[in-house]
């Protein structure tokens, strides 16, 4: 057995970090700044928040706006990055991440999503697939990155996987008593897509081996101490 040769564009292909690795000093950098965002009275961490601490504590780059899937890049890799809340984030086995608003009638021209429910179902992969696919040949790689929090914003789990197109021909789907179409993969509930809203949801394990951590919760900084570290005075107000 020969293993894996080594390429000369090796060094341009490797990942700023190993997947699911994220180093401690990253990890320092996250808890630094849900700590400031604690002490400054913040009560939850929004996913464009999110975004831009874990852009800062990789030295990478917010987007802003998304490219496909892609919403951080350094190195010229790219991270899809989500966090949702969870009541006890280090025991929690699974996760529904909203993907994104998939809308078939305006990318197939599908107006009765409930005429051929395995035709829509497709076509909701479809757009999910040609999402990655941009972000992808954009970027050298696309890695999901998913943070799951407490609400109290102590107590967290975070893991990293691959980003991959999803075979719709292994999906069979059904319409539950809501209205909202489930795909299932071997028997397994995977996939959720909403015809009222487009929203489609995807439903992912989380590995034994996520990054598991906790963060000291600070006291909130005191306003009147604050006003003046600042400098405040009622100049800075002007009528106009």
């Amino acid at each position: 057995m020969l293993g894996k040769p080594r390429i000369r564009d090796s060094r341009d292909t490797k990942r700023p970090y190993p997947l699911n690795q994220l180093p401690k000093e990253y990890l320092t950098e996250i808890g630094k700044h849900i700590a400031y965002l604690i002490a400054m009275g913040e009560k939850g961490l929004t996913g464009e928040k999110w975004e831009e601490i874990f852009a800062k504590s990789i030295n990478g780059v917010q987007l802003g706006r998304s490219l496909g899937l892609a919403d951080v890049i350094k190195d010229d890799f790219s991270w899809s990055v989500k966090t949702v809340k969870a009541n006890n984030p280090h025991v929690q086995k699974k996760i529904r991440i909203i993907s994104g608003r998939n809308n078939v009638n305006f990318s197939y021209g599908i107006e009765n999503p409930l005429e051929n429910i395995e035709q829509t179902g497709e076509a909701v992969i479809a757009i999910f697939n040609e999402r990655l696919k941009t972000a992808k040949s954009n970027y050298k790689d696309l890695t999901h990155s998913f943070l799951l929090r407490s609400d109290d914003l102590t107590t967290y789990t975070l893991f990293e996987i691959e980003a991959y197109e999803i075979d719709s021909k292994t999906i069979t789907w059904s319409v539950n008593n809501n209205g909202n179409f489930e795909g299932h993969v071997n028997g397994t509930h995977c996939f959720t897509w909403q015809p009222d809203g487009s929203q489609f949801t995807i439903i992912y394990s989380v590995p034994d081996d996520a990054l598991r951590f906790t963060i000291k919760k600070p006291e909130p900084l005191d306003f009147d101490v604050v006003i003046k570290e600042i400098g405040f005075n009622q100049s800075w107000v002007t009528i106009k």
